[in-house]
């Protein structure tokens, strides 16, 4: 390991190498590594799909790590979360998640939303997606109403 790094358009310029992030996951597999396995990393995945929820590869990571640390209330929101943004896209994927944490989904009562979003995608502002540790609901109580405009008549 080279404890310089140079400028290969300056070879006179040398630096020392910056220091590793200390928030960043330096891992691009789809499970945490041993060493990793905590609720600070869970804190932090669940941070890092709040600014970038399109990024599918963190959900995943985050419900493994959730399910290496047998936490069935943050694995339910986690799959959650995926399927929040999915919506109805990723019908396998949802089916898949649904399938292989099922047990963990059932005993923390969300085996019956989810299966019920299946086909018309999870709506983030459902009240029962108001669980702690969901980080892309936005829950509305009561009906969500929306008024159009409409075109002035024309009076001749």
């Amino acid at each position: 390991m080279s404890l310089f790094i140079t400028d290969s358009a300056q070879p006179e310029r040398i630096r020392p190498p910056s220091p590793p992030a200390v928030f960043g996951l330096p891992v691009r597999t789809l499970n945490i590594a041993a060493h990793w396995l905590s609720p600070a990393t869970g804190a932090l995945l669940a941070a890092e799909i709040g600014r970038n929820p399109a990024n599918l590869h963190l959900h995943v990571q985050r419900i493994s790590l959730w399910k290496s640390l047998c936490d069935e209330h943050e694995l339910g929101a986690a799959v959650v979360d995926l399927c929040l943004t999915l919506g109805t896209h990723g019908l396998d994927l949802r089916k898949r998640m649904l399938l292989r944490y099922r047990q963990a989904l059932m005993r923390v009562g969300l085996v019956e939303f989810l299966e019920r979003s299946l086909l018309v995608g999870a709506d983030r502002h459902d009240p029962q997606v108001a669980r702690p540790g969901v980080i892309l609901a936005r829950p509305v109580a009561g009906r969500r109403q929306f008024l159009r405009l409409t075109r002035p008549s024309r009076q001749a």
